[in-house]
């Protein structure tokens, strides 16, 4: 992702003091998930936030807890670090229901080792005129210090005065140029998502675990690959329930599917040990409702013997929806074909915008009609006209003498007329039939 340094603000704290509450009250709106868990921000999540004529962005980052010596602990202070070292601007966010504690002052001296400005942000203060009994915060020594309360917005006007001040914001360039081809990671938890993620932009961007259900947030970043750019979305690992334990599991789900919703082309990664699931189906299911551009990645082909053809077979033959998908065998681990699968989202994308000239699709047209024809297929079916309305997906309408002898196998079979005249590899296509003379 692209990050002015001079106009990127971190927010930083132990966890449960209300950071991601902040993010969103910041942005104006709900981005980063918030649960009254302690720790469920894990990786640094950006967003840009517009104040007057200003903006600025700014990087929500988990919850810093230096005392539990764990694997996970240890990559979110990492990342954490990272979102410190992109910043010109710190908030330090506290907790004024538990007053200053000595993890507050751990992460100062670790904050205080970046060299950047520091604002003292003091939250949960939900009555401002008990912030006189809050003396203990000034101990820190960090001016300024700017009491608030997130989840109620109070004080976050001056807050957010306070930032700009302390910053430079100009023009910010698009975060995202419209030429950027937004590409979501889809899969199961523990497919090998972020992994597969941080191969394609070579960097630890998001935390890698083998502990399914690492990523909770959807996380973007915006990558250049052979002269093209990519936003890509990093999603949590969606599984089919019919109620979530968590409420954390339900929000993560329902981040999987906006993310899906807002793509240009969904590359979906399915386990090569364990095969297709009902997971994976319902995935593709999705993808398939969404009318998306898709791209089957099978991953960790390099821990089985794999056939390619084989694998398509079962694809066809479970998810038939979806054999409009390009398929490959690929490796995050030792990036064996990541940015080949990546070539193969921009190409779907690609097929997703042709139109065809009516010229040829009348052309195409007398070739269905003489093989119904010759097969004797609805001899009391008549397709009259086809033309192609729109593309992103491709939608054609065809025009007959009785519409209620179409049934879902003839659509295929003209869907396969025209996917093998064309190509429209990887995009799905959508048929309309309409009665001459009704509109």
């Amino acid at each position: 992702m692209d990050t002015n340094k001079e106009t990127l603000v971190a927010i930083s704290g132990r966890p449960n003091v209300g950071k991601s509450c902040l993010f969103n009250r910041l942005l104006g709106k709900r981005q980063s998930i918030v649960e009254p868990t302690s720790g469920v921000t894990r990786d640094r999540v950006y967003a840009t936030v517009t104040w007057g004529k200003k903006e600025f962005q700014l990087v929500d980052t988990g919850g810093i807890h230096f005392e539990a010596k764990t694997e996970m602990s240890d990559q979110i202070i990492k990342q954490a670090q990272k979102g410190i070292d992109e910043a010109n601007l710190i908030l330090f966010i506290v907790d004024s229901t538990a007053g200053l504690t000595p993890e507050d002052w751990g992460i100062l001296n670790f904050l205080r080792k970046a060299n950047r400005k520091i604002i003292l942000v003091v939250n949960k203060v939900d009555d401002m005129s008990k912030i006189t009994h809050l003396t203990d915060f000034y101990e820190l020594g960090i001016e300024p210090m700017v009491f608030v309360s997130a989840l109620h917005g109070l004080n976050i006007d001056e807050l957010l005065d306070i930032v700009v001040e302390h910053l430079k914001p100009g023009n910010r360039k698009k975060e995202i140029e419209e030429t950027a081809l937004k590409v979501a990671l889809i899969g199961k938890p523990n497919v090998g998502k972020s992994s597969f993620f941080n191969t394609l932009i070579k960097e630890e961007r998001v935390i890698v675990s083998d502990v399914p259900g690492t990523t909770r947030d959807s996380v973007d970043t915006r990558v250049t690959v052979d002269g093209h750019d990519y936003l890509m979305i990093d999603t949590a690992g969606i599984k089919r329930k019919k109620r979530p334990k968590e409420a954390i599991d339900l929000f993560s789900r329902s981040r999987t599917i906006q993310a899906v919703k807002r793509a240009d082309v969904c590359i979906v990664l399915i386990d090569a040990q364990v095969g297709l699931r009902r997971d994976d189906l319902h995935i593709l299911s999705l993808i398939k409702d969404e009318d998306k551009c898709c791209v089957i990645g099978i991953n960790k082909c390099d821990l089985v013997k794999l056939d390619i053809e084989a694998c398509q077979h079962t694809l066809t033959t479970q998810a038939y929806y979806m054999n409009f998908a390009f398929s490959i065998l690929c490796s995050a681990k030792n990036g064996k074909n990541v940015h080949a699968a990546l070539a193969l989202a921009r190409e779907a994308w690609n097929n997703s915008q042709y139109k065809i000239k009516q010229g040829a699709l009348a052309e195409t047209l007398d070739k269905i009609n003489e093989h119904l024809r010759r097969d004797g297929l609805n001899p009391s079916l008549k397709i009259q006209y086809i033309t192609q309305l729109r593309v992103n997906p491709p939608v054609f309408a065809m025009i007959v003498n009785k519409p209620e002898l179409v049934k879902a196998p003839f659509l295929r079979f003209i869907e396969s007329r025209i996917r093998s005249s064309y190509n429209f590899k990887g995009t799905p296509i959508k048929i309309i039939v309409k009665k001459k003379g009704v509109s």
